[in-house]
């Protein structure tokens, strides 16, 4: 048994280093869509090794999550239940009580209460910049819009058509105008990445445990 143990904790071992040093490659296509009617859809799908993961929203549609493995699903879960939990108590309730959380996502969401999602993915992305952690291989996004205001039309063209010079050349981006003078866009994207796995847990770990500790410092006084 002692043998097993060794030379299990060896293999693990030997997988995290490997992971540490070694890079995994991961594709993935985004596609949203916004009709004059109001209808809308968001798909997300993201494949990584044997695995494909895909996310999907739309308008009268719960959102769902599924996970593949060799083109079998292994599960689907949904993403509304919170809130159709929340829904389903009075008015009143939802300010005074708590939504009725499982102790695992309460304690994740007490992990990441302190940060601006927005913020920390930006901060993560620049300091991610030129080392081995994740890395865009390429980026392609296929736009094309139209609003009833024809003047905003035009002023995102000018301004992807700016954008679209300064990027590097493994980011391009492909857009088209409609002019229907009518509230409308279709958006489709394809990313190849490389990340390095177990860097990157690490580094987003200690980003959020520095933020949290940034956090706690800013509050004590504050309440003084």
């Amino acid at each position: 048994m002692l043998w097993l143990a060794l030379c299990a904790l060896s293999s693990l071992g030997l997988l995290a280093l490997l992971a540490y040093y070694l890079p995994v490659s991961l594709t993935s296509n985004l596609q949203a869509r916004a009709e004059p009617s109001g209808s809308w859809v968001f798909a997300l799908g993201v494949g990584l090794g044997p695995f494909a993961f895909s996310a999907l929203a739309a308008h009268g549609v719960e959102p769902f999550l599924t996970c593949h493995l060799f083109g079998k699903q292994l599960v689907r879960l949904p993403l509304s239940r919170w809130l159709a939990r929340r829904a389903k108590q009075p008015e009143p309730e939802r300010r005074t009580k708590a939504l009725d959380l499982s102790r695992i996502e309460r304690a994740i969401a007490r992990f990441f209460q302190s940060l601006d999602p927005l913020e920390a993915l930006l901060s993560l992305l620049s300091s991610w910049e030129g080392k081995r952690i994740f890395r865009v291989q390429a980026l392609e996004l296929d736009v094309e819009y139209s609003f009833r205001d024809v003047a905003l039309t035009g002023q995102i063209l000018a301004g992807l058509c700016m954008l679209s010079g300064v990027l590097p050349e493994r980011y391009v981006i492909n857009q088209t105008p409609l002019w229907a003078c009518e509230d409308r866009l279709s958006l489709v994207a394809d990313g190849r990445f490389r990340i390095w796995p177990v860097r990157l847990a690490v580094d987003v770990l200690g980003f959020v445990l520095k933020q949290r500790s940034v956090a706690r410092r800013s509050a004590v006084p504050a309440s003084e």
